[in-house]
């Protein structure tokens, strides 16, 4: 069921548009998400992808959920970052995940929360069968929060730490 919801948060998946209200800062956006969207979200790095995704929510509507989803404070009902993938599954079944937090709110434990839930939803609702992460080396809460979502470490890339983690097998 979406919104995806944890004991402390909810995570939306973002449609053509929701991303498009974000995009251009419309108001409506905060009543989609019934929540408080603070001047320092979406960081510089999503606000530049925005119209690629924007385009890419245009022209192949199977993007969705593959792209952004916007993670929300319940009791607070503030956006405090996003997680998603960059991109559809690929011929194998394969995404890989990204995430970015408020740095007000890292260290608590919301990242592990919010990324565990969408990986719980993408193996249970999808045909997905790997996740995949990379994480510079010196990232060390980047790196805790793939620790925690049961991730293991595959190579290592100059700077670049690879992970992945592999659908459960069927009991």
């Amino acid at each position: 069921m979406l919104p995806l919801q944890t004991d402390r948060l909810f995570v939306y998946p973002c449609r053509l548009p929701l991303l498009t209200e974000i995009y251009l800062r419309h108001p409506h956006a905060t009543e989609t998400l019934e929540a408080v969207i603070p001047n320092e979200w979406p960081p510089e790095e999503i606000k530049e992808l925005l119209p690629y995704f924007l385009e890419m929510l245009q022209h192949d509507p199977k993007s969705f959920p593959w792209l952004v989803w916007i993670i929300v404070a319940a009791k607070e009902r503030k956006v405090i970052g996003n997680v998603g993938f960059k991109g559809r599954p690929d011929k194998d079944g394969m995404v890989e995940i990204s995430y970015y937090l408020i740095p007000g709110y890292r260290s608590r434990g919301f990242m592990s929360e919010a990324a565990a839930a969408l990986i719980k939803w993408t193996f249970t609702e999808s045909p997905v069968r790997k996740i995949v992460a990379e994480c510079d080396a010196t990232n060390v809460p980047s790196l805790r929060v793939l620790q925690k979502l049961g991730m293991r470490l595959t190579h290592k890339s100059g700077e670049m730490l690879h992970w992945q983690i592999s659908r459960p097998a069927k009991i």
